[in-house]
């Protein structure tokens, strides 16, 4: 009994020893603790199943498109003939010997709306109608007077003041007034007097070209070096400066034979022409200037007839008239 119960004290220091001296002589002395090794699990393989065969591509029916038939082309009807343009008339030849009417500027422009009509048209009192009844106040120096003008009375026009005519109740009076423009008939008056003005103008311009081209046919059909009758001879001839103008005629309206024309309103000086005229020879220079009416300036056309060396008279190329 005694050596079992020496065994398991043995065995028990033993086992007290190893687990509680040990380690610390152990660490003490380098010593390793064996330790069993344990042994890793396996990582288990998994077989992957074989892959499934994939199913065959299922076959589409081939459709084959039946080729389109072709359409029937349309039957081509014949092209109806296409109405022939009407032809536009050439514009006739322009005549270089036609008469060209003057253009006149419309009286809104002439007047500039009514706010400026031209002073010369005052230069005579000119006659207008009152349209409704009116009292004008007259004025004559500090005097002054009111007077009642009935609808449809007269008064002279003896100018402007901006939108207002200044009048006088007879062509002589000294007594001057205002009245608005529209309160009369004057705008009616000036336009048929402008009217008339225009178809004088027109009518003058017309004579001059048809003189002109009698002139130049005159001077077509004269005898070559054919001089000058009734005295004159070819020294008679008008000498023309560089500058186009005319010692001669200059000269003439230097000494006052004629005022209407001067040398600044000239516009174009014509060449010498010789003319028989009633009878008499004459070297002939016609002017074209600018001359003062009551309606502004218009261009006007004279002729100098010149006789033994000097101007015999000054005359409208479209009256025949003597030009003062």
């Amino acid at each position: 009994m005694k050596p079992l119960i020496v065994i398991v004290l043995a065995l028990a220091v033993g086992y007290i020893s190893y687990e509680y001296v040990y380690p610390p002589l152990a660490d003490a002395m380098k010593f390793t603790k064996h330790v069993p090794k344990v042994e890793e699990p396996k990582p288990e393989v998994v077989v992957a199943p074989p892959p499934k065969p994939k199913p065959a591509p299922k076959k589409e029916p081939v459709v084959v498109m039946a080729e389109p038939k072709p359409e029937p082309k349309p039957e081509m009807k014949p092209e109806e003939p296409k109405p022939e343009m009407p032809k536009v008339p050439e514009p006739p030849p322009v005549d270089p010997n036609a008469f060209v009417a003057p253009v006149f500027p419309p009286v809104d422009e002439l007047t500039q709306n009514w706010a400026v009509v031209p002073k010369g048209f005052f230069n005579t009192p000119k006659q207008v109608t009152i349209k409704k009844d009116l009292e004008i106040k007259m004025q004559m120096g500090k005097a002054t007077a009111a007077s009642t003008f009935k609808s449809g009375a007269k008064v002279f026009v003896m100018g402007q003041e901006g939108p207002n005519l200044v009048v006088g109740a007879s062509a002589g009076s000294p007594m001057r007034g205002q009245v608005a423009m529209d309160d009369t008939d004057f705008k009616e008056v000036f336009s048929a007097a402008y009217e008339q003005v225009k178809v004088v103008q027109t009518e003058n311009a017309r004579k001059a070209h048809e003189y002109r081209l009698a002139a130049a046919e005159r001077q077509k059909n004269s005898p070559a070096g054919a001089g000058g009758g009734g005295g004159g001879s070819s020294n008679d001839k008008p000498v023309k400066d560089a500058d186009g103008t005319y010692p001669m005629l200059l000269a003439s309206m230097k000494a006052g034979e004629v005022t209407e024309i001067k040398p600044d309103n000239i516009k174009s000086w014509g060449d010498p022409a010789q003319e028989k005229i009633d009878g008499t020879e004459y070297w002939t220079v016609n002017v074209k200037y600018e001359t003062q009416t009551m309606f502004g300036k218009f261009e006007t056309e004279a002729q100098a007839r010149i006789k033994n060396g000097r101007v015999a008279k000054w005359v409208y190329t479209g009256s025949g008239e003597v030009v003062p």
